[in-house]
């Protein structure tokens, strides 16, 4: 989840960069981001982190404890 928050941040600044550089030639547009295709990436992103920490930790606490210390009963 942090990296898509970083990614979008980073975007945001290089089209803020390029408005501004567009603004300088007396061209004036609007940013236009393709939301769909962003928000399937960051839903991707989520389940992506959701799931590589959450079946890790499920097969880890299926475990004694012992066992997850490599010490004998």
């Amino acid at each position: 989840m942090v990296g898509a928050v970083l990614g979008l941040v980073v975007a945001v600044l290089n089209l803020a960069g390029m408005w501004a550089a567009l603004r300088l030639l007396s061209v004036h547009s609007a940013p236009d981001l393709p939301w769909t295709p962003l928000a399937g990436v960051v839903a991707t992103c989520a389940v992506l982190a959701v799931t590589a920490s959450v079946i890790p930790a499920g097969l880890v606490l299926r475990r004694h404890a012992a066992e997850s210390a490599g010490v004998r009963e």
